[in-house]
């Protein structure tokens, strides 16, 4: 791979996708100047010719220039197709080209098994056939992690900046981030600094530092679907859904009713609910407002909304239905 010089990065986790980009960078050594030698471009608005000259213009007191072409569309008109192609051709050595291309992966039936497949730049696509037959070029996979990946993720994240995770403390992260990795890599940053790399985090920190559920606003709406304030809790859901990964949204709605299913059983156990406000990663001063919720629903109901939460996260892997419409219907069906 010493001569490889076109890159594409496919996916949807834009953290993995800027370390990629860094990466590359820094292979190209010491000499390599971004203030002379880096050019970004935006495919959707980008003429040929822009994209010719970028690709064509000889390194600035280096050996080499880097060249990031973003947001590749997926369908592409046949002249532009035989553009590419040509230019992929004579693009020279001392170029690097990198294409980013934001994709997902969904669950799909193949042969009677279930497997994740690329939504656009898949096995077929032109783009994909044209680098896979290529020597000097490689495609990166930056796929966002499942929820059940994202403790090993943080574990090794942590690894990476030079620092150590508990288990149980990477294991509640997860469940206050989802799987967004960016919002999770600020918050691995921020704790292991909180430690100062001397310990590893544990979940007690976690529980300390980092806001409930990853942002104000997913744990007000939740806040507000506890306090039977339905209509509040609506139009919240429709605000969160603007700007956050109905991913995320949906890990933290998960993690919280599982939290009322522990609270209910704590109740019906008698246990004192101070007691096991650590143990289930409730702050004590809000433990009231969870028993009172956990009640109103009762535990058959809980059971319910649960197994119904499962099956969200099921058709969402799946494809069979949008995630950001179940979860703004549920917010009716979970109503107190």
């Amino acid at each position: 791979m010493a001569d490889t010089h076109l890159y594409l990065l496919r996916g949807d986790d834009r953290h993995a996708i800027a370390r990629h980009i860094q990466n590359i960078q820094q292979s190209l050594g010491a000499d390599f100047d971004p203030a002379m030698n880096l050019q970004r471009l935006d495919e959707k608005s980008a003429t040929a010719e822009e994209i010719r000259t970028a690709v064509s213009t000889l390194p600035f007191f280096g050996a080499s220039r880097l060249v990031l072409l973003e947001n590749f569309a997926g369908k592409t008109e046949k002249n532009r197709l035989d553009f590419f192609l040509h230019l992929f051709s004579v693009i020279p050595a001392s170029t690097h080209l990198v294409i980013t291309a934001e994709d997902h992966q969904k669950w799909r039936r193949i042969n009677d098994r279930w497997e994740q497949v690329w939504e656009t730049f898949s096995s077929t696509h032109w783009l994909v056939k044209d680098f896979s037959s290529r020597s000097e070029a490689v495609i990166f996979d930056a796929g966002v992690p499942e929820l059940r990946q994202m403790p090993q993720w943080i574990l090794n994240e942590a690894k990476i900046l030079g620092g150590r995770f508990d288990a149980a403390a990477a294991a509640e992260l997860t469940q206050q981030v989802g799987n967004d990795t960016s919002i999770a890599s600020q918050e691995i940053l921020k704790l292991l600094t909180y430690v100062d790399l001397k310990r590893p985090v544990t979940r007690e920190d976690v529980l300390e530092l980092v806001s409930v559920e990853g942002t104000a606003d997913v744990f007000l709406m939740l806040d507000r679907l506890m306090d039977g304030k339905t209509r509040d809790a609506q139009w919240l859901m429709h605000q969160l859904l603007d700007d956050t990964q109905p991913a995320v949204i949906l890990g933290a709605v998960i993690h919280r009713f599982r939290q009322l299913l522990l609270v209910n059983e704590a109740l019906a156990e008698g246990e004192i609910l101070t007691g096991v406000a650590a143990k289930i990663g409730i702050l004590p001063k809000k433990m009231e407002d969870y028993a009172r919720a956990a009640k109103g629903y009762g535990k058959v109901r809980l059971e319910g909304i649960y197994r119904r939460l499962l099956e969200i996260d099921l058709q969402a892997k799946t494809s069979e239905v949008d995630l950001a419409g179940n979860l703004e219907v549920f917010i009716l069906e979970a109503s107190l």
